[in-house]
């Protein structure tokens, strides 16, 4: 299925966050390679707070909790 054509806006916010997520991939990979996280730590702890907040609708938006789905995915692999 192709993908639907972004206006110059949602290009903008979809390299944002693609850009936003290969920063933590990075940052969490230095983490475990110098030890100072366990490898796995910090996507389970992000797994945590988004169960946490996903409790209280009011306190984080339906967006900025798809973009913690995509760096806890990205961080766990």
């Amino acid at each position: 299925m192709p993908k639907p054509k972004l206006s110059p806006e949602g290009e903008v916010i979809a390299a944002y966050g693609a850009a936003m997520v290969a920063a933590f991939q990075v940052l969490v990979s230095c983490l475990e390679e110098i030890e100072a996280i366990h490898v796995g730590q910090y996507p389970a702890a992000l797994g945590v707070y988004m169960e946490l907040v996903k409790s209280n609708k009011n306190e984080v938006s339906d967006m900025t909790l798809a973009v913690l789905h995509d760096i806890r995915a990205a961080t766990l692999a």
